[in-house]
């Protein structure tokens, strides 16, 4: 955590109001320390995910389905949070057409998967801005959300900074310019 409360600290994300994406909830760990560090109001916090397991295979030891909480969304009761749940290919668009996203976005990829990371960033990319911040969960990992990552940047021309990172470099942060 420390990852991000230092991101949190440096970027005064506490001060005001910030939209929180999840993609990957699983069972809401990091979505509810979110909820539970950043207190302000006006805040929204949207996880997004299956909770049927991955729709894919990632690798041998997460198989498809893995993750899997038989469709139970956590029992989070903030009234900030709501989940949109299903696969990202079926759910980002039309929350992205029926939410206001002009203000600071905060994006905490852990979709694990290539495909999913990518469709995730790419689909983003119509409403992200400068200032906006994007934590990944897996990004030493070069095939999936490093690669999606990279792909993304080269492809739209993405300029960004890198807030922080954690145990080598699996966890980061980066931010748009």
């Amino acid at each position: 955590m420390w990852l991000y409360q230092t991101v949190i600290a440096n970027e005064k994300l506490d001060l005001t109001p910030i939209t929180y994406l999840e993609f990957g909830v699983y069972q809401g760990a990091s979505l509810l320390w979110w909820l539970e560090n950043i207190v302000h109001p006006q805040s929204r916090f949207v996880g997004f995910d299956t909770f049927t397991g991955l729709p894919e295979w990632w690798r041998a030891t997460e198989p498809q389905g893995h993750f899997n909480t038989d469709g139970r969304v956590p029992p989070i009761e903030d009234p900030r949070c709501h989940f949109e749940v299903g696969i990202f290919q079926e759910t980002l668009s039309n929350f992205i057409g029926s939410h206001d996203l002009s203000g600071r976005i905060v994006v905490n990829l852990d979709a694990d998967l290539f495909s999913s990371t990518l469709f995730v960033l790419t689909t983003l990319s119509q409403v992200f801005k400068s200032g906006d911040i994007i934590f990944f969960d897996e990004f030493s990992c070069p095939l999936d959300e490093y690669r999606a990552f990279d792909d993304f940047v080269r492809s739209y021309r993405l300029k960004y900074e890198l807030l922080g990172a954690v145990q080598g470099y699996t966890r980061v942060g980066i931010k748009i310019l």
